[in-house]
């Protein structure tokens, strides 16, 4: 493991329970970073989606890719942006393809494609036990505080 969630905390803003990547497993600066998350059956979303066949959300799934994507942004750029706020700026080419259940593990694989300004693009996918889940191309900005 290279960063656990509490260094994950060092470099994204989010908290528990919107805290979705577990550990970092792999971590190329400037290119790519492959984390966990796991998706525990007590999870808060449960409950409503849906009360008698729970199913993680895909946002959710979409939202872990996109915090997978911004520790790598952080880890690759740490010296002029970290301290400094992400923010989503657009999710693309999403494709869901297969559900997510309670305590299914996922490994979510993001690739950096460009970086310019501030403006980061991003390739992401999730996978369970090697079958592709979810897919989405991510851009992602830093603002000034």
């Amino acid at each position: 493991m290279i960063l656990d969630k509490d260094q994950i905390k060092k470099y994204i803003p989010h908290r528990e329970p919107f805290l979705f990547v577990d550990e970092v497993v792999e971590l190329i600066p400037e290119e790519s970073i492959t984390a966990n998350v796991t998706f525990h059956e007590d999870s808060f979303f449960f409950e409503g989606h849906f009360p008698d066949n729970p199913v993680v959300p895909g946002v959710i799934i979409v939202e872990a890719m996109a915090q997978a994507g911004g520790v790598l942004i952080y880890k690759s750029f740490e010296s002029k942006l970290l301290g400094l706020t992400p923010a989503l700026v657009g999710i693309n080419n999403v494709k869901f393809k297969a559900p997510t259940f309670p305590g299914d593990k996922l490994r979510i694989e993001t690739i950096l494609v460009k970086s310019k300004l501030n403006i980061f693009k991003l390739s992401a996918k999730a996978f369970n036990n090697d079958k592709l889940v979810v897919q989405a191309d991510i851009t992602a900005t830093i603002m000034s505080n």
